[in-house]
């Protein structure tokens, strides 16, 4: 009979409900995590200025002997050791953290020596399979004495094994290759130093306690980048010394050569350093490609990167003509060729907690640092030497009667009983009995006696020297100076002079017009808004039929107004010899309809009519600007207005507003003042409810020509309408009814005869004589005008 199965026991769960506040536990998590990442990954230590990654490869380095005499190993080795002891992370950010460790375009002492490709500032290291690696000379420094406990030791994730807090950095690493890191709600940068010039502020500091960063920066000038470059803005390097904050403007550096027949290129033979490493040339290829398209840079004919062997050339040729010095300034703004190197001096002070340090205080956190090493050293060395002088004391002890000493050595039974009558008959401790029963026959000579006694006054000697080194701080800073003048020795024929320079200067300024191959050019524009540049010598011809022609040069600026009140620039030199959109031509048109083009300068007044009865003296001054996306607004509209016309302003001309109502008002503007682009201007015209102004402007002929949206249209002269107070009603000048609403206007001279009138859906202008607008009375009913079944938008005298 088959057994019968037990039952699986029954487990009771029991569950307590904590109440907790959903505010207090996420702040309390988050500040969880953003101690952890601070503190763990992100900041570096003010003391050797390493983050734990960097710092965990060294010691995982150290700890495998790969030191420079040692062959090179793989560099995949490493970062299993370092990720499976110390630092728990993906392998690839350990790898990428050790190769940048041993870039030169990183670092001024590269702290690792490399075999493979270590990267550049455009590509990536080779994998680690493919790379090796070892300490190098200044990596040793950095890991200075670790070996006699002179910083403390704190176990790995895991426990099995310890890992330096700190490294005792024999140098002042942060300041020297400076420091980046982002971390919870802060970040840190500093640039790199000339370790030099670091040493000598540190030995300034080290003699007189009470140095003020101004006195510092006589012998630490500013930052010193692995390329030759200028810093600009070095009348603020005291600032940001003093705060700790700021931005340090680092500059390129270039040559001109002459390529023949008049014609020269620009060779950029440094691109800047730019917060961690070197300025890349691929991106400033590119920079220079996407300038050139938006029209921020013009003159260059052609560019090529010839770089190789880490050495920058790039070259820009010009064309003929063009200046260089004008080119430089576009370069400087839209490229990579100038950059800007921030400084946040955030990093952990000797207690884990994040400060913010000036140039002198991150000095004192190095040479406190220092201090404590020396210390730690110094009271590890003293245990030794009373360990040493203890066991030397019995050796004396006993050997002042050897024969005794072998006596009673031989006739004990046992090594307890003669380590018992040695400290009985010697009145020693069990320790110094225990060394003497060590040493063998060969130092129990009197010349055995003779060494003790020679060695005991050694360590005597050193232990009062040690005792008033932890007796006085002065001591103590002499030491580290005395330390650190050594390690200057090793500096002094490795390392390359200072490359970069250090100067006040603004950035030049050129307009884009110098930039650009001055030569004529006829640009067309039709009734819909394209445009088209035919330049000197080009077989292009017209594709448009145009609205306006101008005769102009590549250098000059095109002004363009929207309906919008939005003015924008451009230069001529960016019309294309192929019809193009105006919204494609100026940046931020965006379809709106166009007002006015001007290619010539602007007068020094301008009048503005809106839809609304309001006009509007601006100056051309406050006109300036609308070369970037969207252009500037010089007027401030009311809800539902546009602006209708622009024109010269004269406060003894007369201007003339028509409604669509008919009603006309002409008045004298010498009341009006200028005003900025904010203002919304002063009424020009009352309107009627639903009523708005279609054409007005200054009178500049002697004829007025009307038109109705139901192609109905007279011409009568400008006399004939009073001249009144402005913001009155006016007189009607277009009679309502049949004829529809007054919808255009245009001033002209009586004894022309052709003018050019178009419609919403016409892409051609339509050429009409002045005869087809019947000669009347403002008063008096107007004729048909025939032409395409269109309404009439706009009347323009063909230019």
């Amino acid at each position: 009979m088959a057994r019968k199965k037990k039952s699986a026991p029954v487990v009771e769960f029991t569950e307590d409900v904590v109440d907790l506040g959903a505010v207090e536990q996420l702040n309390k998590d988050y500040f969880a995590f953003s101690d952890y990442v601070v503190g763990d990954r992100a900041v570096p230590s003010a003391s050797d200025g390493l983050k734990p990654v960097h710092r965990r490869i060294l010691w995982g380095m150290h700890t495998m002997r790969l030191f420079p005499d040692r062959p090179h190993v793989k560099t995949a080795r490493v970062t299993g050791e370092v990720m499976g002891k110390y630092h728990p992370h993906g392998d690839q950010s350990i790898s990428d953290a050790l190769a940048r460790l041993a870039q030169p375009f990183s670092n001024l002492l590269p702290p690792l020596d490399f075999h493979g490709n270590v990267g550049s500032p455009d590509f990536g290291p080779a994998a680690p399979r493919y790379t090796e690696t070892r300490l190098g000379r200044f990596g040793m420094l950095l890991l200075d004495e670790i070996d006699q406990g002179v910083v403390p030791m704190e176990e790995n994730y895991e426990g099995s094994t310890t890992e330096p807090v700190v490294l005792p950095a024999a140098y002042p690493n942060l300041l020297v290759n400076g420091a980046n890191g982002i971390a919870v709600g802060l970040s840190s940068y500093l640039p790199p130093h000339d370790p030099r010039e670091v040493c000598e502020a540190a030995l300034m500091l080290l003699d007189r306690k009470s140095s003020s960063v101004e006195d510092l920066m006589t012998v630490l000038p500013g930052p010193s980048f692995p390329s030759e470059c200028t810093i600009t803005n070095g009348d603020e390097l005291p600032d940001i010394y003093r705060s700790g904050q700021g931005r340090v403007t680092v500059r390129g550096a270039w040559t001109i050569e002459p390529v023949g027949r008049g014609r020269q290129q620009i060779v950029v033979t440094s691109l800047p350093y730019d917060d961690t490493r070197l300025g890349s040339t691929e991106k400033f290829i590119g920079q220079v490609g996407d300038a050139l398209d938006a029209g921020d840079l013009a003159g260059i004919v052609s560019f090529n990167d010839e770089s190789s062997d880490g050495q920058v050339r790039i070259t820009l040729e010009l064309g003929t003509g063009v200046d260089p010095d004008m080119i430089i300034p576009g370069l400087l703004r839209h490229t990579n060729l100038q950059t800007t190197n921030k400084v946040q001096m955030h990093f952990l002070d000797e207690h884990g907690v994040v400060r913010l340090y000036n140039l002198r205080t991150v000095l004192q956190a190095w040479v406190a640092h220092r201090i404590r090493v020396v210390v730690a050293r110094s009271e590890n060395r003293l245990a030794k030497i009373a360990e040493r002088l203890h066991r030397l004391r019995g050796f004396l002890a006993v050997l002042v009667d050897i024969d005794e000493t072998i006596r009673i050595v031989r006739t004990s039974k046992t090594r307890a009983v003669a380590r018992e009558r040695l400290c009985e008959r010697f009145e020693i401790d069990e320790i110094q009995a225990n060394a003497v029963l060590d040493l063998n026959l060969g130092q129990l000579t009197e010349d055995a006696v003779i060494e003790f006694n020679k060695e005991t006054d050694e360590l005597e000697k050193e232990q009062a020297k040690l005792e008033l080194l932890l007796s006085s701080e002065q001591r103590q800073r002499t030491e580290v100076a005395r330390g650190l003048r050594k390690v200057m020795e090793e500096f002094t024929d490795d390392i390359a002079p200072r490359v970069t320079t250090i100067t006040t200067e603004e950035a030049p300024k050129v307009s884009k017009a110098a930039m650009v191959i001055d030569q004529p050019i006829q640009v067309y524009v039709d009734a819909s808004g394209w445009v088209q540049g035919i330049r000197r010598g080009s077989k292009a011809k017209p594709k448009l039929v145009p609205l306006h022609t101008f005769d102009t040069s590549t250098a000059n600026t095109m002004v363009v107004i929207t309906t919008s009140g939005q003015l924008i620039r451009t230069l001529v030199d960016n019309v294309p010899e192929k019809p193009t959109a105006a919204a494609s031509l100026l940046p931020g048109l965006e379809g709106e309809p166009l007002v006015w083009w001007l290619e010539a300068d602007m007068p020094d007044d301008l009048l503005l009519v809106m839809s609304d009865g309001m006009v509007k003296r601006i100056a051309a001054s406050d006109c300036e600007g609308g070369d970037r996306k969207g252009g500037i607004s010089i007027v401030k509209l009311a809800t539902g207005s546009r602006l209708v016309s622009i024109g010269r302003f004269d406060e003894a001309t007369p201007v003339v507003l028509v409604a669509d109502s008919g009603q006309g008002i002409r008045f004298v503007p010498s009341d009006m003042r200028q005003m900025g682009r904010a203002a919304a201007g002063v009424k020009g015209i009352k309107l009627g409810a639903g009523e708005q102004v279609v054409f007005g402007g200054t009178v500049t002929g002697d004829t007025i020509l009307l038109a109705t949206d139901k192609k109905h249209g007279k011409r009568f002269a400008v006399d004939e309408l009073p001249e009144q107070g402005r913001a009155g009603k006016g007189v009607k000048v277009m009679p309502a009814g049949r004829w529809g609403k007054a919808a255009v206007g245009a001033f002209t001279e009586a004894a022309g005869d052709v003018l050019v009138i178009d419609g919403d859906d016409q892409p051609d202008p339509v050429s009409l004589s002045i005869g087809a607008f019947p000669q009347v009375a403002r008063d008096a009913k107007p004729g048909k005008i025939r032409m395409h079944d269109v309404p009439i938008r706009r009347i323009v005298t063909p230019t």
